[in-house]
């Protein structure tokens, strides 16, 4: 009964947590427009689609009148965005999609999970956040949402919650680097440098979790890359480049240079006292190390078992107030549950 109830305890102190992050715009439970099939032009705001089937997500479809089908199938909801900022981080929330997915925003694709045919890749049991770029949104009516799923066998579907949320971290930001980067499996220390062509990588979402996104079985070595513009009259003192939680371990390069490791935070204020999965990727270093124009930034990762990659946020580079008041807010004291964990396997 003790352990149920710090289990409670952590579960309660976790969603505070997600809750001060991700603050809820709209729920979007209920009922979707439904149908099985695959045409890419369904994902089109110009499509049709009233005399679709309706039915709910948290359910599969073989519980609604679906039952033995496999395959391909959409759904799709029409949503008002209203009274959004440009500096909004504005994220489309799916908790549980069975089995892989590809997600449009007034047919622009925002984000996708697991693979389709021919190399089918189950992602049932993670957690979607897609972000809506805000130039996407139509403020003054309706914009669609549609999601593209893959069901390989049993239950189909979306099975989980889904919403609308801010995330409150954007606040924080002086340049926000999550999105799409440049990943290869592998190791070369050439893959650091500045101007190292990486157009032939593989691209995939950061923050998430590489497993679900193509490369289900990799354990070992594997890099990625982020090219991005700075303006030098953002910040002119110290800033920190912030690079989420790695699984496990990483070496991290800004234009060719050594910038930081898990292993160094140890010794540095930014360490709160995590294992190393757990530890939130954060770099202090001289504004003056940034180009004017054009950047590279270069992650080396090193993943022992299980889950790997750049698997949750905050991504981007903030100024070191910013910095130390997101820390003191998210990260700078043991959870409950880690302290649980601390004393039973120390």
């Amino acid at each position: 009964m003790r352990i149920f109830l710090i289990v409670l305890l952590f579960l309660g102190s976790q969603v505070s947590i997600l809750a001060q992050q991700l603050q809820q715009i709209e729920s979007l439970q209920g009922s979707w427009n439904f149908s099985v099939g695959d045409d890419m032009s369904w994902r089109l705001p110009s499509h049709d689609f009233s005399g679709w089937d309706k039915i709910y997500i948290q359910n599969s479809w073989e519980s609604q009148g679906y039952e033995g089908y496999n395959g391909y199938a959409w759904y799709k909801r029409k949503v008002e965005i209203p009274d959004v900022s440009p500096k909004d981080k504005i994220i489309l929330k799916l908790n549980r999609i069975d089995d892989a997915d590809e997600v449009y925003f007034n047919g622009t694709l925002i984000g996708k999970t697991g693979n389709f045919l021919p190399n089918p890749v189950s992602a049932y049991s993670e957690e979607r956040h897609y972000e809506i770029p805000v130039s996407l949104i139509n403020q003054t009516g309706a914009n669609l949402i549609a999601v593209r799923v893959y069901d390989l066998y049993y239950e189909g579907g979306i099975l989980g919650s889904v919403g609308l949320y801010k995330d409150a971290t954007a606040r924080y930001f002086l340049k926000d680097l999550s999105g799409n980067w440049k990943f290869k499996a592998g190791n070369n220390d050439s893959y650091k440098g500045f101007a190292y062509d990486d157009r032939n990588w593989e691209v995939l979402r950061v923050p998430g979790k590489w497993e679900s996104q193509g490369y289900r079985f990799l354990n070992g070595y594997a890099w990625y890359r982020k090219t991005f513009n700075w303006d030098r009259s953002t910040s002119g003192g110290d800033v920190v480049v912030v690079l989420g939680r790695i699984d496990d371990k990483d070496i991290s390069y800004l234009n060719g240079q050594r910038i930081g490791s898990v292993d160094e935070m140890r010794r540095g204020s930014y360490f709160a006292d995590k294992e190393d999965y757990q530890t939130l990727r954060a770099y202090r270093i001289p504004s003056s190390k940034l180009n004017s124009g054009k950047n590279v930034l270069a992650i080396r990762v090193w993943d022992d078992r299980y889950d790997g990659g750049i698997y949750e946020g905050p991504v981007g580079i903030m100024s070191v107030e910013a910095f130390d008041n997101y820390f003191s807010e998210y990260e700078k004291s043991k959870n409950i549950f880690e302290h649980f964990l601390d004393n039973i396997f120390d």
